[in-house]
C-alpha cells in the first residue's frame, strides 16, 4: 500500500467520523475521562504523584507516568477543545491502525466494507466518551503489521510504548516473544528504557521508583474491585455464583493455550484469527471491561469477516451468522434504532455486549481449532 493511498484512506475516514462526533466533542467539552487524564499530567509537571485521590477532578488516574507526560500538550487546551482535539486523535489513530490491515485497493471482498460500517458503529461510543481505547487498540494494530512487515525493532518498541500506557496489549507484546526475535527483543527494550526516562528526567529516580509503586497500588486495587462488563460479573449477576471457577477460568486457560501455541506452530497462525481471539479475550476476562471498551473488539469484526469469506468449509454460512449474531448483539442492538442503556450494567442490553463477545470468541476459537486440524 503506497503512503498516498494510505493517507487518503485514513483522512477520508477520519473526517468522516470527525464530521458525526466532533461537533457533539465540541459542545459537550471534557468529561471525567479527560479531566483525570489532565489531572494525571498536571500533577506529573508539579512533581507529584499522579496516582492520589483527585478530589473530585476526575476518576483516580489508572495510566503509566509515560501517558501523564504524552496528555500534556492537551491537558493546556481549554475544556471544548481539549474534547474535539483529543477525540480527533483518537480517530485517526485507531483509523490508521485498522487501515495498514485492510486497504481499500486490496480489499479481497467488497463485503469488507460492511466490516469498516460496523467497526465505526462500535467506535462511535469511544469516541464520544473520550476514552483512550480507540487509539489504543489502533497503535497495537499497527505494532502487529510492522512486525508481520519484518520490522522487529520498531514493532517491539512501540507496543511496549502502547503496553506501558495501558497493559492489556501487553498479551500481544508477550506473544510476539515467540518464537524469540532478537530485533523484537531488542525493540521492547528500548521501550522500556524510554518509558523510565521521562518520569526519570522529570522527577528523579526516587520519585520515579515511588510513584510506579503508587501506580501499581492503583492497578491493584482496581482489579480487585467490582467487575462491569467481563464475562465473569455479567453470569454472577444472573445468579451463576460459581462464573469465575466454570467461565472465566476455562475461557482464559484456553484462549492463553491457543494464543501461544499458534505462535509456535506455523501451520496453526493466521493474524487474521489470532489477533481476534486476543482482542475477544481481552474483553471477555478484564474486569475493568465496560461499554467505552467494547472498541477493542470493533477490528475484529473486520478481521474475523475476512478469515470467514476465505474459507472455503461447507459450513461457511453457519459462522457467518454467527458472525452477524454476535455483532448484533455488541453494537447493533445498542445502537439510536433500538432502546439504550449506557451506564446500567445490570440491564439485559448490556448483558447482550458480553454475549455477542462470547459468540464472537467461541468463532475465534472454533477457527484456531481448524488451522490446528490442517
Amino acid at each position: 500500500m503506497s503512503r498516498f493511498s494510505l493517507t487518503k484512506q485514513v483522512g477520508v475516514l477520519t473526517l468522516l467520523t470527525a464530521i458525526f462526533v466532533t461537533p457533539y466533542l465540541f459542545l459537550k467539552g471534557t468529561n471525567i475521562v479527560t479531566h483525570t487524564y489532565a489531572f494525571g499530567s498536571n500533577q506529573f509537571w508539579l512533581g507529584l504523584s499522579p496516582y492520589v485521590d483527585p478530589n473530585g477532578a476526575g476518576d483516580w488516574f489508572k495510566y503509566s507516568p509515560l501517558f501523564a507526560y504524552l496528555y500534556s500538550p492537551f491537558a493546556l487546551l481549554k475544556s471544548s477543545v481539549q474534547a474535539g482535539v483529543w477525540g480527533i486523535t483518537n480517530m485517526f489513530f485507531f483509523w490508521f491502525g485498522v487501515s495498514v490491515w485492510f486497504p481499500w485497493s486490496k480489499l479481497e471482498s467488497k463485503w469488507l466494507l460492511l466490516g469498516f460500517v460496523l467497526c465505526s458503529m462500535e467506535a462511535d461510543g469511544s469516541f464520544r466518551y473520550q476514552q483512550m481505547n480507540a487509539a489504543l487498540v489502533g497503535l497495537t494494530l499497527l505494532s502487529l503489521y510492522l512486525y508481520q512487515e519484518k520490522r522487529f525493532f520498531i514493532s517491539g518498541f512501540l507496543i511496549c510504548l502502547i503496553a506501558n500506557i495501558k497493559l492489556l496489549p501487553g498479551l500481544f507484546l508477550l506473544g510476539l516473544c515467540f518464537p524469540l526475535n532478537r530485533k523484537y527483543i531488542q525493540g521492547v527494550l528500548a521501550g522500556i528504557v524510554l518509558c523510565l526516562a521521562v518520569p526519570v528526567y522529570v522527577w528523579g529516580l526516587d520519585k520515579t521508583w515511588a510513584y510506579h509503586l503508587d501506580w501499581f497500588g492503583v492497578l491493584l486495587r482496581d482489579t480487585r474491585s467490582d467487575g462491569i462488563l467481563d464475562v465473569a460479573t455479567v453470569l454472577k449477576r444472573y445468579g451463576f455464583t460459581q462464573a469465575k471457577t466454570w467461565a472465566l477460568y476455562p475461557i482464559s486457560l484456553v484462549s492463553l493455550i491457543l494464543f501461544f501455541i499458534a505462535r509456535i506452530k506455523p501451520r496453526m497462525f493466521e493474524w487474521d484469527v489470532w489477533i481476534p481471539l486476543g482482542l475477544l479475550t481481552l474483553l471477555l476476562v478484564s474486569p475493568r471491561t465496560e461499554s467505552p471498551t467494547f472498541v477493542l473488539a470493533a477490528p475484529a469484526y473486520i478481521f474475523l469477516l475476512r478469515h470467514i469469506l476465505k474459507s472455503s468449509q461447507p459450513n461457511r454460512e453457519i459462522t457467518l451468522v454467527l458472525w452477524g449474531l454476535g455483532i448484533f448483539l455488541t453494537t447493533l442492538c445498542m445502537n439510536d434504532i433500538w432502546p439504550r442503556v449506557v451506564w446500567n450494567p445490570t440491564s439485559w442490553l448490556q448483558a447482550n455486549k458480553t454475549l455477542g463477545i462470547f459468540i464472537l470468541w467461541g468463532l475465534a476459537v472454533y477457527s484456531q481449532l481448524k488451522l490446528a486440524l490442517k
